[in-house]
């Protein structure tokens, strides 16, 4: 198992411990982990958390004192860096910690590896019986919510009462609609906002659900997607919130499930044998005697009632006495009745007693097709020998084929797949097409059994391209796909593919340099004339609304005049990554130009709306610039409505937000 020196984080993790309260809350805030590392010559001596400022928010504290003066007694619990992540996860869980500190052997600080990150790079073993969320409820905390009037400080009071790292905000009606957390308290903490402002204006919206039947892989997966910790638990019927569920919860319940994970293990890879295309058998030796003891349905359909049968009754004895018993059974060809195998065989042990199982890959078709081709003319193979010593000096892969079988291939066939030659590849793969990734903007076939060369021939010519896995370096590329007839007569084609993979990606590139800002790496107006496009379109067909917000900086040609050009591209950039990591991710936020922004909201209204751009506002409002003052903007908001374009929706918002320049800017006007 990998060690954790390959996972640490290091950056924005430390502070001295003669910093002071602020600093440490502004280098929390930094680093998103909610955590600093105190430290003393390069040693950790202490370590605070978002729930130690949380406390301290509720307490008169200087924040202007050295940060000494609030580290607790608590025993800081370090490992080396050498650990495995097994191990690491094992000790998180037995005292009852979310993260660890990692030093050298000589006590020096290397950072800190958190529960996410280890639970992430767990052993794949450790989800592979699909266990699901609803497993893990029982261990989970009670929910605790707060209506979404009150205010920041009774949220604080109630989560240091309680002692708990988040709380869920409700509407009128009791539905969940935000959640506010100890990450929440480092931002306002950082940002100096009042206390006193309702919770529904700093509160983390939407809230991310899964359900109680999801498997833990893919909420472990979505927690990493959204940067998360906590998700809400809902009923599979009735959408009823049931709890919050963090990363602890996970981890306990997974190292509480190891050891039953890992005994269950030869129980799951026998499920998903059943369903893969070669016969596989489980041998076992009883008594002296080697009998079958299990079978998937593959080797029972091409073999009959087997289990409990000597194993003789299939295999040759001496094959087995002299290969398989010394485990010499890489690959062997086998011949059962009037079928032809290619055997492998894999030794385990269960329960401390060593079992055997034989996978059985079908070769016949391959066999007999070499036996047929055996008795072609002399002619023909001479004709084919000529053909191969063309096709070998071409660096592009190069085949002969009827679109079934290949007749002939040159050297980078056998070199882009790892085969000694065309034998061994039609045994791996039998037909080139089954290399084929399957994938909207390749083609591929899905009845394997098709001719993919009079298939691809009916695509225009510009669209004759394939993706195949590079072996070599496990990476995806990309082909550009000829196909000439040998003769007008014949039913054999060249067929010949080029490397376009660079080609790709810089198309790829392209395209990204085409729809995105140069200076502040958002959206520019040509991507967002092709996403409100498609709103309206989605909007008229299925009756749905949606918002737009146009926002301006305020005074913005000030800060060019007094500060300079790059002084003005500092604040651009700067708004761009404030609002870029609050909006929610089915939405568009663009560049519009100059000092203007655009942001589209998907299904939203415009009530909503108006919060949203509040919200971001305030944002704006409390961003710290070094040599600024204070940055604020204007906001103007819509929401689309039956006969707009994209002209006439841009028109009001453009209008709201000239009405709130006019009334006095950094404001938020809707029309």
């Amino acid at each position: 198992m990998d060690t954790i020196k390959n996972i640490i984080l290091k950056k924005d993790i430390t502070v001295d411990i003669h910093d002071s309260i602020e600093n440490t809350i502004n280098t929390m805030f930094k680093n998103k982990q909610g955590v600093i590392i105190v430290l003393a010559e390069g040693s950790p001596v202490g370590i605070v958390t978002e729930r130690d400022i949380l406390h301290i928010i509720n307490t008169t504290i200087n924040f202007k004192l050295e940060v000494k003066s609030i580290l607790s007694l608590r025993h800081l619990i370090t490992v080396n860096i050498n650990r495995s992540i097994d191990y690491a996860l094992h000790i998180l869980v037995d005292n009852e910690i979310r993260r660890l500190v990692v030093v050298d052997k000589n006590n020096n600080f290397k950072g800190i590896v958190t529960q996410d990150i280890l639970i992430k790079h767990l052993e794949d073993d450790t989800f592979k019986t699909n266990l699901l969320i609803s497993s893990f409820i029982q261990e989970s905390k009670d929910l605790i919510c707060l209506e979404q009037n009150k205010t920041v400080e009774d949220a604080f009071k109630i989560m240091n009462k309680n002692n708990i790292g988040s709380i869920i905000v409700i509407d009128q009606d009791n539905n969940p609609i935000g959640i506010l957390t100890e990450r929440d308290t480092i931002s306002i903490a950082n940002n100096k906002i009042d206390l006193h402002i309702q919770i529904k204006n700093v509160m983390s919206s939407p809230i991310i659900t899964v359900c109680e039947t999801n498997q833990v892989k893919y909420v472990v997966d979505l927690m990493d997607e959204k940067k998360i910790r906590r998700v809400l638990v809902l009923q599979e019927d009735t959408n009823k919130p049931l709890s919050l569920l963090g990363m602890r919860d996970i981890a306990h319940s997974l190292k509480g499930n190891y050891g039953h994970l890992l005994e269950a293990k030869l129980k799951n890879m026998k499920n998903t044998l059943h369903h893969i295309g070669e016969s596989v058998l489980e041998i076992y030796e009883d008594n002296g005697e080697h009998v079958i003891q299990w079978a998937n349905e593959k080797a029972i359909k091409n073999f009959g009632r087997i289990i409990d049968k000597n194993v003789f009754t299939l295999i040759d004895e001496d094959i087995w006495n002299n290969k398989i018993k010394n485990k010499q059974c890489d690959k062997i060809k086998i011949k059962i009745k009037d079928k032809f195998f290619e055997l492998i065989c894999s030794h385990h042990f269960v329960k401390e007693k060593e079992s055997l199982l034989l996978i059985l890959r079908d070769i016949s078709k391959f066999e007999y097709a070499v036996i047929d081709a055996n008795k072609e003319s002399e002619a023909t193979k001479q004709e084919l020998n000529i053909l191969q010593g063309v096709i070998d000096q071409q660096k592009s892969i190069v085949i002969v084929s009827d679109g079934f079988k290949i007749i002939s291939a040159n050297k980078s066939l056998y070199k882009f797949f790892k085969v000694k030659g065309i034998e061994e590849f039609i045994s791996e793969h039998k037909n080139l097409s089954n290399t084929f990734i399957n994938h909207k903007n390749f083609f591929s076939l899905e009845n394997k059994d098709k001719n993919w060369i009079e298939n691809i021939l009916k695509l225009d010519v510009k669209n004759r391209i394939v993706s195949i896995l590079d072996l070599n370096i496990f990476e995806p590329k990309a082909f550009t796909v000829q196909v000439n007839p040998l003769s007008s007569d014949s039913k054999h084609y060249a067929v010949t593919l080029t490397d376009i993979t660079e080609i790709k990606l810089e198309s790829q590139q392209y395209h990204f340099h085409a729809t995105h800002d140069a200076l502040t790496g958002i959206y520019n107006r040509s991507y967002y004339f092709e996403k409100i496009a498609n709103e309206i379109e989605q909007s008229k067909r299925y009756d749905t609304t949606f918002c737009i917000i146009l926002l301006d900086i305020d005074h913005f040609k000030k800060f060019n005049d007094t500060y300079g050009h790059l002084k003005g591209d500092e604040v651009l950039i700067k708004l761009s990554e404030t609002v870029q990591s609050h909006v929610r991710s089915a939405d568009t936020f663009a560049r519009w130009g100059g000092e203007e922004f655009i942001i589209l909201l998907e299904k939203t209204t415009i009530d909503k709306a108006e919060l949203i751009a509040e919200h971001f506002r305030k944002m704006v409002e409390s961003m710290k610039i070094d040599g600024i003052e204070k940055v604020t903007a204007s906001f103007g908001v819509t929401q689309f409505v039956k006969g707009d374009d994209d002209n006439s929706i841009l028109k009001r918002a453009d209008d709201a937000l000239y009405d709130a320049k006019d009334a006095g800017r950094n404001r938020v006007v809707i029309k």
